[in-house]
């Protein structure tokens, strides 16, 4: 288990790029980032614990918020008409942060040192 201890911050790490949405949008949304944040503390702990289910369902959840974001950002990259149209760029800008740190997530919890750990 002293092994896992150095990948702790990356387990623990791993809703940032989950929440990352423009400050009005998150003001609405508070339970539901505590909500995320419980599960994702969750995740934590079986990642930490060595369960490969928390493996599994971590790397799930960052490249299901690769393709939503992917999805969501063309649509939501300018504003209504109602709104003042133009573009969005606070949301462009968080949008692409939020699928690098997910790809980035991704591509480091589906290493051979982590899953070593993870199985053992």
């Amino acid at each position: 288990m002293n092994q896992n201890k150095r990948y702790l911050p990356i387990f623990m790490l791993q809703f940032i790029p989950i929440i990352i949405y423009p400050p009005a949008t998150l003001g609405a949304g508070l339970a539901l980032i505590g909500v995320v944040f419980v599960i994702f503390m969750g995740l934590a702990y079986g990642l930490w614990r060595g369960r490969s289910w928390a493996l599994l369902l971590s790397i799930f959840l960052q490249g299901l918020n690769i393709i939503v974001r992917v999805m969501m950002l063309f649509p939501h990259a300018i504003r209504a008409q109602n709104v003042g149209g133009g573009v969005d760029v606070l949301y462009i800008v968080l949008a692409l942060l939020s699928i690098l740190l997910s790809g980035w997530f991704l591509l480091r919890l589906d290493r051979p040192d982590i899953r070593a750990t993870i199985m053992t």
